[in-house]
């Protein structure tokens, strides 16, 4: 894969049947992987550096996407749908050249709408990514 911008990313959610698009992203960051890594340094250690081992647990941190908020559009909707319950959505990001896609089940966390005089109505969405990701 060639270098690429960041122009382009597309984050969708799934609504009814499909993956539709969600309209208006500004900007948004990808979900973090990470995994838990404890320190296990027995009292003889070589040198007395510190050892650690993977615990098995891993995890998609949360993110967050800003948009330029419409409450009428079914994307934006169906965002604040998620919010008010509490079970995930199936979503998807995919990046500027469609290279590669995460594929998450999601709680939406929280929605912060910002109105700024200079400015376009927006909204800060964030998202907690739940369980494993499939990465294609």
């Amino acid at each position: 894969m060639a270098i690429q911008g960041g122009f382009g990313v597309t984050l969708q959610i799934y609504i009814t049947a499909a993956y539709v698009s969600i309209v208006n992203v500004l900007d948004t960051d990808f979900p973090e992987q990470s995994k838990s890594i404890e320190e296990a340094t027995a009292h003889s250690a070589t040198s007395g550096y510190a050892a650690y081992v993977a615990s098995g647990k891993r995890e998609l941190g949360e993110f967050t996407a800003t948009l330029l908020w419409d409450p009428g559009v079914a994307t934006h909707a169906a965002i604040k749908t998620t919010f008010d319950a509490n079970a995930t959505v199936n979503m998807k990001i995919i990046d500027p050249g469609t290279a590669e896609t995460i594929q998450f089940a999601a709680h939406v966390k929280s929605i912060k709408r910002i109105s700024k005089q200079d400015e376009a109505y927006k909204a800060e969405v964030t998202f907690q990514p739940s369980g494993a990701p499939t990465i294609t």
